[in-house]
């Protein structure tokens, strides 16, 4: 259940903006994606073919779903219709609900409103991610998208309920789709993953052609934070609805998050899909040797809760299980280099119970953040190195320093307050209980150090909340 809730939160964050930017009229994202028999759906293939695509968006657990996939409606188009039949429309179901299992879909497991394979004769793609649900503009589950041979949406959402859904009205949307795609339209695009690397990235997207004539050649720029970093001139031969990979090879990251946009200089029919946004995080540097501190929930031994460093070759270099004892380890790492930080748990409910699982450098740096739901695992790249900074860990919230970290006895705050005021200091242990309170009546503004007993309390993971006048302010520490 706690996938179901989990994603009826995500959706309602995405129902509010997809309203907002999805239009009749809109470019029609490119995609291509396997079904669940292995079987490659290339949406520009069937538009560029003449063929209307009706997509629908939907989600195992949904009942409103269940009932559009059992009108029968999608079933006798796709049979007249379909690819054995006249090849005239084609029908793609997305499973759009990335935290659903493919047992879900079975009706093997619950929430499931049954066995959607069985007897559908349709596509079905089971989505790991919100990025294509997000590109159409998902409103609600299900959410019927008529994209046309024009390269266009022509209706985001068709489904009102049963009593429109009807194989005359999805017929009528069909045939009255524009043929014609803008004269000239390329494109470019790629879904975002925001991959963490180290050091260096290879920054790809694809060229599409969307429109009519034929593309010859493209002059892409490479850009973050605005400025220009490299440009290239892809040239060829690119006709309507085909695609050409554009590389930046080897692009050196600055440290943290880099924002790149890549953009197709000129002018053509739409400009609006003429640059994307695509973001990669660089992997943090480390110490060759990690402090690794964790401990357990209730279920920890039976999900066979574990954590473990995989090097670049795919070899693992360090591993171990995490129990409901607390435990803390020192690891050493065999050589400088990018090392991968997974922790996994059968259960798919990662510490839902409580617990914790962290992981830091010698100078407080953090690796690996693992202390809540993180489903089957959480993967985190870091680059170990003779050289690295001295930041103090709690620095990930530059409002709040904590230390030292780990503390034993006392742990420190440092913050800065814009004017006078009250202020109420707690700690939080890994459950959410607070466990130690302190109230100031009066601190000036400026630059402050407060601290906190912990030498009483449990070795595990807290965290500190100070509520000022000016606001509030969280920081974390390991009590060892």
């Amino acid at each position: 259940m706690m996938k179901y809730v989990y994603a009826l939160i995500l959706l309602a964050g995405l129902s509010v903006s997809a309203q907002a930017q999805v239009q009749p009229g809109d470019w029609a994202t490119p995609f291509t994606l396997t079904d669940i028999n292995g079987n490659e759906q290339r949406l520009y293939d069937f538009l560029s073919e003449g063929k209307p695509v009706i997509m629908v968006m939907s989600a195992a657990w949904c009942l409103p779903c269940w009932n559009l996939h059992n009108s029968g409606v999608l079933e006798e188009i796709y049979a007249t219709y379909g690819p054995d039949g006249t090849d005239e429309i084609m029908v793609l179901f997305i499973e759009a609900d990335p935290n659903t299992s493919f047992e879900q879909l079975t009706g093997m497991e619950g929430p499931s409103q049954g066995n959607w394979v069985s007897g559908t004769p349709y596509p079905i793609i089971d989505v790991q991610d919100f990025g294509l649900p997000a590109a159409y503009g998902l409103q609600a589950y299900p959410t019927v998208a008529m994209i046309c041979p024009d390269m266009r949406i022509k209706i985001p959402q068709m489904w009102s309920g049963l009593s429109n859904w009807t194989v005359e009205n999805v017929l009528n949307e069909a045939f009255s789709c524009n043929n014609e795609p803008l004269p000239n339209d390329a494109a470019i695009h790629e879904f975002s993953s925001r991959p963490t690397l180290c050091g260096t990235a290879d920054v790809a997207a694809k060229l599409y052609n969307s429109g009519a004539s034929v593309v010859n050649s493209a002059e892409v720029s490479l850009l973050r934070e605005g400025q220009v970093l490299a440009t290239t001139t892809w040239a060829g031969e690119l006709p309507t609805g085909a695609e050409a990979p554009i590389v930046f090879e080897g692009v050196p990251l600055a440290p943290g998050f880099n924002a790149f946009r890549l953009e197709l200089s000129g002018m053509d029919d739409d400009p609006g899909n003429n640059s994307v946004n695509l973001g990669i995080y660089n992997a943090p540097n480390t110490t060759l040797t990690l402090n690794f501190y964790a401990q357990g929930d209730e279920d920890a031994a039976e999900d066979q809760t574990r954590w473990l460093i995989i090097n670049e070759l795919q070899d693992t270099v360090a591993s171990g299980l995490i129990g409901l004892d607390y435990q803390e380890t020192s690891i050493s790492l065999p050589a400088e280099g990018c090392y991968e930080f997974v922790v996994a748990d059968d259960g798919e409910n990662g510490l839902s119970g409580g617990g914790f699982i962290l992981a830091t450098d010698l100078n407080g740096n953090p690796i690996m953040d693992a202390s809540d739901n993180f489903a089957s695992e959480r993967r985190q790249r870091f680059f170990a190195s003779t050289v690295v900074n001295t930041q103090h860990y709690a620095r990930s919230n530059a409002e709040l320093e904590l230390f030292p970290n780990p503390a034993s006895h006392e742990v420190q705050l440092r913050f800065g307050l814009p004017s006078e005021g009250a202020a109420r200091l707690s700690l939080f242990n890994a459950n959410g209980q607070e466990v130690f309170s302190r109230t100031y009546t009066k601190l000036p503004s400026g630059t402050q150090q407060l601290s906190a007993p912990c030498g009483a309390l449990p070795n595990g993971w807290y965290t500190a909340r100070l509520q000022t006048t000016a606001g509030t302010l969280h920081g974390r520490f390991i009590k060892q």
